[in-house]
């Protein structure tokens, strides 16, 4: 087969499929260490094809032409392809949050079945594996980051694809302040001697990132150091507040649409949502009580965010609380739900 200059014009892959969200679990967070950007990028979309509360649909299909514009590539050899595909079989190591250092080994993918047409172009078809699936459905217990896919489907560099993860999960802060060292941990590059010095790794890394996300993302920011003497010591992060979501998309939720100064109830209640669509699962009645005592519970009982607003504060409260009923509710179900949250909300007063 001629090696192919250009995806044919009409593929069945449209890019129309950018517009879903991923449902990326906590744990799963992790893995942009373990993997590279190609195989993160198949697992987006993989997590944005499926319904977080259908686990027996766990087949998602890549049409023809998609795999070769994920991996940015006209033309894909049987081969390469098999290559490829071979990381998504890799064992990964999934954190345990329960256990003090402890950690989870587990396979994504169980099965890839692809099929190449007359003209080169592949279809593949992905199911994830038992052992992945509790960090794939219903996964409203244990903590999730919602964001679209096309956010990261254009991303050039792992950096900025790692840098984008945190910054949406630091979306409730707006602006925080993070230790130099922690964030190049963070970004896997603190081993890398080319970053010791700070011009290196600011030229080489943050303004890159910054140039590529502000112009490929949604994720707006800007970042400034932090010195202690004349050493840069941290970097402060400021995010720009989102537009208001498209109406045609409801499910696309972010804790900034909703106006806290304007409506509280309706922020605070975005915390307590059992399916990540932005309902409260309590009445509005029950959330006016809930509301009533939070705001009694002292400031030092509250997640500290620096130069967090109150009310940003009071939501992560009400996310964390929620979560941990939800874990003891998975255990042993709870017959009140409402009455035994309001007890856990109560016992901080």
């Amino acid at each position: 087969m001629p090696k192919r200059k250009k995806l044919p014009s009409v593929p069945d892959y449209t890019g129309s499929s950018t517009n879903q969200t991923v449902q990326k679990s906590e744990p799963f967070m992790s893995l942009s260490h373990a993997l590279p950007l190609s195989l993160l990028k198949i697992l987006d979309v993989y997590l944005s094809r499926i319904n977080s509360h259908e686990p027996e649909k766990r087949y998602v299909r890549f049409e023809r032409g998609e795999l070769e514009h994920l991996l940015e590539v006209t033309q894909i050899r049987k081969q390469d392809l098999d290559k490829r595909l071979n990381g998504l079989f890799t064992a990964v190591t999934i954190p345990d949050s329960n256990k003090r250092g402890g950690f989870t080994k587990i396979g994504l993918f169980e099965k890839a079945e692809a099929k190449q047409d007359d003209s080169g172009l592949w279809q593949v078809d992905l199911a994830c594996t038992p052992s992945a699936m509790e960090y794939i459905f219903n996964i409203e217990n244990i903590g999730y980051l919602r964001y679209r896919l096309r956010n990261v489907v254009n991303l050039t560099s792992k950096y900025s694809y790692t840098l984008f993860l945190y910054l949406e999960a630091n979306r409730y802060r707006k602006t925080w302040t993070v230790d130099i060292e922690d964030l190049k941990q963070m970004l896997d590059c603190e081993k890398e001697e080319t970053y010791t010095e700070f011009k290196r790794f600011n030229d080489l890394i943050l303004k890159r990132c910054h140039k590529e996300l502000t112009e490929k993302t949604e994720c707006q920011y800007s970042y400034e150091t932090v010195k202690k003497g004349r050493r840069v010591a941290a970097i402060r992060f400021t995010l720009e507040t989102l537009p208001p979501l498209d109406v045609e998309n409801p499910d696309q939720y972010t804790i900034d649409n909703f106006n806290a100064e304007n409506d509280p109830l309706a922020f605070l209640s975005a915390a307590l949502s059992p399916s990540g669509d932005g309902d409260s699962e309590f009445t509005k009645e029950q959330m006016q009580e809930i509301f009533t005592i939070l705001v009694t519970i002292p400031e030092d009982k509250l997640p500290l965010c620096q130069e967090d607003g109150i009310e940003f504060r009071r939501y992560h409260y009400l996310s964390k609380k929620f979560a941990l009923m939800n874990r003891v509710h998975a255990q042993k179900p709870i017959k009140n739900r409402y009455a035994y949250f309001l007890k856990m909300v109560k016992s901080d007063t």
